[in-house]
């Protein structure tokens, strides 16, 4: 069996559907929500650090094949995120767990498809939505297109932002 690697998601990876079809040799391992940090969006979802805070997320392990899958799917190559390593506790012990962090800096709303895929991740995780809500009040009340973010939204087709989770998003 090859070496697996823990790899914390908080965006379109929280989504079964999404990673099986990206990386069908992850294996879901449960929730975790990582202290001192927030999701936000930036078109796509991106965490930071906010102290007090703490931010939901899906962790898996994957393996060196998964993981070459998200460095493209991510596009750390064209610099869109940077891969980071955090130090988790996860069931008891301290390892090494990775991440991926976005290089852009602006704050917009995500469109209302990628949305519903986090939705649904966070269904799968059985995530508070509550995180999910704020941050996308957040992405509205703060929104800073920048030139990249403006560039990226006109790329993929001007699709609809999201103003809100959708009403069907209970369980």
């Amino acid at each position: 069996m090859s070496k697996r690697t823990y790899y914390w998601a908080y965006g379109s990876n929280l989504c079964e559907d999404a990673m099986r079809s990206r990386c069908p040799a992850a294996r879901k391992v449960g929730p975790l929500y990582v202290p001192n940090a927030a999701l936000v969006f930036r078109s796509c979802a991106d965490v930071v650090y906010r102290e007090g805070w703490e931010c939901p997320g899906g962790l898996w392990r994957i393996t060196p094949a998964c993981e070459e899958m998200l460095d493209r799917y991510e596009g750390v190559k064209h610099g869109l995120y940077d891969k980071h390593y955090l130090t988790l506790g996860i069931r008891g012990k301290k390892h090494k767990c990775l991440v991926y962090k976005m290089r852009e800096r602006g704050i917009m709303p995500p469109a209302e498809a990628y949305l519903d895929v986090i939705v649904q991740g966070y269904k799968d995780f059985q995530l508070d939505l509550n995180h999910l809500d704020q941050a996308l009040e957040y992405s509205w009340e703060k929104k800073n297109k920048t030139p990249y973010l403006r560039w990226r939204h006109h790329h993929k087709g001007k699709p609809e932002l999201a103003l809100t989770l959708p009403e069907d998003y209970a369980e």
